[in-house]
């Protein structure tokens, strides 16, 4: 290999230091810093004395002194190459390989991405670039595309119950950023103690403890978190369909939540996908006042758009734009165009509709085949969203079991993994978002088979 002329070398002088000097400095440290490494071929000494304008002595004397110093080889007739030298940077220590991609992925949070409809969303978007012209490019409002904001209003209100105009809703990147913000105003209004779901996502139990709250657990059974003694100043909730058990909050749990009082932060992450039956309307519609709703497409389209929404109270609406802004001012309007477009020409029903139909297909086919390969344990969850969970009998070490499942190319966590506290109860929540229907049964032949041996 050799080196283009001298474009590679800055040449400068040091007080006191002679052009011979300089240049033998200036090639050890680039040899040194790995710029110059082993094998490179280097200018001769007359292209390189013409290239930095100097005589061509002085390169030659460069030359001399790093091959006496054991940085260059040199040949009669032939450019000097840089030697092998065990002077080198100090190396970043190497990085631990990166982990193999489970054969089978049953992770209970990722929808399958191949069934984004790619060619009508991009023709969505360039249809909604062209209406909205050159203005979309520039600085935007961080309460969100109002044509958006309006699409939203409606969808929600007829698919979801809420009730909300456009100013209410505040378009974020993702729940993650709903949370994250919605945290910051809660903790600038003095609340401290946030109640969640135990077991519940452990992401959000990260932010909230980086904002300072305290968390306080509420256990979940088949009803949905137990309300009863509630003492907190906000509570997280996902009532259409309890991550990760699957359960729904029952009306009676709904009313006793409703009645205490407190802000209720309802997190609608995969309500959109419910089987049999139409899914249990949003806790927002029946006290708009007090709760908040979260929403996000990261599960009905997919996760990298980070296109979610707020649809909160006036004034605390009014809260989150502001902080919206100094976070990160507005979340790309072009996306949001695209997603309104969406909305609005029907693209995305009809795109819900074909995906409910593939994870049904896809539940019921998991569901069959454990049943035939594990019919002693209890499959738990109602026919909504992308994840099921298979009870292990109390006491089981579900983390344990996990750890096997991954060595045997199956990538599925234990429930004890979304736990805030101890708990008997065992089990693996397992996803079918990302599973074929032709990797089912061997998926289920092959977890079972980890089971039965660890048992």
């Amino acid at each position: 290999m050799e080196v283009d002329e001298a474009r590679w070398l800055a040449l400068e002088r040091r007080s006191g230091e002679t052009l011979r000097a300089a240049l033998e400095r200036s090639l050890r440290e680039a040899i040194v810093g790995g710029a110059l490494r082993e094998g490179v071929r280097l200018p001769g000494s007359r292209a390189l004395a013409g290239a930095l304008g100097v005589s061509r002595g002085v390169v030659s004397d460069a030359y001399g002194q790093l091959e006496a110093q054991g940085f260059l080889e040199t040949r009669r007739r032939a450019a000097p190459v840089v030697a092998a030298t065990a002077v080198r940077a100090e190396q970043p220590p190497p990085r631990e390989p990166a982990a193999l991609a489970p054969r089978y992925d049953l992770t209970p949070t990722t929808p399958d991405v191949t069934q984004f409809p790619l060619n009508r969303w991009l023709a969505a978007a360039q249809r909604a670039a062209r209406r909205a012209g050159p203005l979309a490019l520039d600085y935007r409002e961080p309460r969100g595309e109002r044509v958006l904001r309006e699409a939203l209003a409606d969808h929600l209100g007829r698919t979801r119950g809420v009730i909300a105009d456009r100013e209410q809703i505040v378009i974020v990147q993702g729940t993650a950023q709903g949370v994250d913000l919605l945290l910051r105003l809660l903790r600038a209004r003095g609340a401290r103690r946030l109640a969640v779901e135990d077991p519940s996502h452990t992401t959000q139990h990260e932010r909230a403890r980086l904002h300072g709250f305290e968390l306080v657990a509420r256990p979940v059974d088949r009803d949905g978190m137990v309300v009863a003694g509630l003492d907190a100043d906000a509570v997280l909730v996902t009532p259409a369909h309890q991550f990760p058990t699957g359960s729904v909050l029952s009306g009676e749990r709904r009313r006793e939540l409703l009645a205490w009082g407190g802000l209720v932060i309802e997190d609608d992450y995969d309500a959109e996908f419910r089987y049999d039956r139409e899914p249990v309307r949003a806790l927002q519609g029946l006290a708009p006042d007090r709760v908040v709703q979260l929403g996000t497409v990261s599960k009905t389209l997919a996760p990298a758009l980070r296109l979610g929404w707020i649809v909160a109270p006036p004034d605390l609406a009014d809260e989150a734009a502001r902080t919206k802004r100094l976070l990160d001012d507005f979340t790309p309007a072009l996306d949001q165009l695209a997603l309104a477009e969406f909305l609005t020409s029907g693209h995305y029903g009809r795109h819900l509709r074909r995906t409910r139909a593939v994870y049904r297909k896809r539940r019921d086919a998991l569901i069959a085949a454990l049943r035939q390969h594990l019919p002693e344990l209890q499959i738990e969850g109602v026919a909504a969203g992308v994840h099921l969970v298979l009870r292990l009998p109390d006491g089981t070490d579900d983390a344990a079991l996990a750890a096997e499942a991954a060595a045997a190319g199956i990538g599925v966590p234990p429930l004890s993994a979304f736990r805030l506290e101890p708990s008997d109860e065992a089990g693996l929540v397992i996803g079918y978002g990302r599973l074929h229907e032709s990797a089912v049964e061997p998926a289920a032949q092959a977890l079972a088979a980890v089971i039965r041996a660890s048992g």
